[in-house]
């Protein structure tokens, strides 16, 4: 990059943003607050009175889901800079980063199902003799740790490096082809493969081994690919949520930028429903029980089967057809709708892949289940506040972005 250049990106970062919103504070740490304690009485309970099976199974399925969400959402910023995008200036990386804290919080309750370790896995209680090199209890948890530890601290070193004053000018610098600084150009590759073979890794250990002797070499890319559009998918409906919060002026009242955001919560819906034909159409073709009596204990089987279905329903069939046409994109009622509907899916297809492992012929969903949602859902905002008060800095900074940069 040349001195004058370096210069320039240097004299744009130090522009100071015009407007500085605070969109989440103590009110929402309030409420945040609550809702752990809700989650944490409700969790509580249902160990003291019988109902661990069901408490620790939804436990499992809202750290995968938040993890997913927050994991895919900071990949999604590294993706941004891989395919050097600047339709959205520095905003679009502050949000796909804003909930990055909930890595680590999610790195300690992962932890957690150590104590949860003979209602959750059944190879626990009965040891498969071919697989207990893999399949004990001392291994998984420490792979299992080691990696999310360093998903974990490889993402908050992106993070650090994406905050700084050269990658902010990087980012407004929409008139020339300069790549990323150096420190981007390797963490945000780092962040990429890490996240792949994390997240391949944490679906064999965490979903697959619910049912030991289930096998399938894509679920690892079809379980990485949800936690990725999930993470588009909260970009998304945060985006419509702030551009009504900020003022007349900020950068989501752009209709370029609503479609973006429209266009990617589109595409990698597709994508997801490519992996899940791809991996569902080997397994029907070959029809090995050994493979096949996962997918139809949740596609043919009651009560399973109509919550399979939803899924798809909310996670490809509506974003596919709603967001078919540019209007709807930039619609940010529409577009948030959706995306919070695709939401709703992704959660629905971890319980999906998650539970019917342990509960064959019933769905065990009450208000212990809700609550314990509620508490994980209160610890992700209050971890998101930091970020999401940078997203709206950027947001109403009225830095330039795509054409209007010089």
């Amino acid at each position: 990059m040349s001195t004058n250049l370096q210069q320039l990106h240097r004299e744009r970062a130090a522009t100071k943003p015009q407007v500085v919103e605070s969109v989440a504070g103590t009110t929402m740490q309030a409420v945040g607050a609550v809702m752990i304690v809700l989650g944490a009485i409700a969790f509580g309970l249902a160990l003291m009175r019988g109902g661990a099976a069901i408490a620790w199974q939804a436990y499992l399925v809202n750290l995968l889901f938040f993890l997913g969400v927050a994991q895919g959402a900071l990949v999604a910023s590294a993706a941004f800079y891989l395919t050097q995008a600047k339709w959205g200036g520095s905003t679009p990386y502050r949000l796909g980063e804003a909930f990055a804290p909930f890595l680590w919080v999610g790195f300690f309750l992962f932890f957690g199902l150590y104590f949860g370790r003979s209602l959750i896995f059944p190879w626990v209680t009965h040891p498969i003799p071919q697989k207990a090199a893999w399949l004990n209890v001392p291994f998984l948890f420490a792979r299992d740790g080691i990696g999310l530890g360093v998903m974990a601290a490889a993402s908050f070193a992106f993070v650090r490096v994406s905050s700084g004053d050269d990658a902010r000018a990087w980012t407004i610098a929409a008139d020339d082809i300069e790549l990323p600084p150096h420190s981007i150009r390797v963490f945000a590759p780092l962040v990429a493969v890490l996240f792949a073979v994390v997240y391949t890794l944490i679906a064999f250990d965490l979903v697959m081994s619910l049912a030991p002797v289930w096998r399938s070499t894509l679920f690892g890319w079809y379980f990485f690919a949800g936690a990725f559009w999930s993470g588009l998918a909260a970009m998304a409906l945060v985006a419509t949520v702030l551009r009504g919060r900020l003022g007349e002026h900020n950068l989501f009242t752009n209709p370029v930028v609503m479609h973006d955001f429209g266009k990617m919560v589109f595409a990698f819906s597709v994508f997801w429903v490519y992996l899940l034909f791809s991996q569902y159409i080997v397994i029907w073709y070959g029809d090995l029980p050994v493979e096949t009596f996962f997918i139809v204990q949740r596609v043919h089987h009651m009560p399973w089967s109509p919550l399979s279905v939803a899924c798809v329903v909310l996670i490809w069939l509506i974003p596919f057809t709603v967001l078919m046409s540019v209007r709807t994109k930039k619609t940010p009622m529409i577009l948030g709708t959706v995306s919070a509907l695709g939401l709703i899916g992704i959660w629905l297809e971890r319980y999906v892949l998650v539970v019917p492992s342990l509960s064959l012929d019933a769905i065990p969903f009450g208000p212990t289940q809700f609550l314990i949602s509620i508490g994980f859902l209160g610890a992700f905002l209050i971890s998101a506040v930091p970020g999401l008060n940078r997203v709206a800095q950027a947001a109403t900074s009225g830095e330039p972005v795509g054409d209007e940069a010089e």
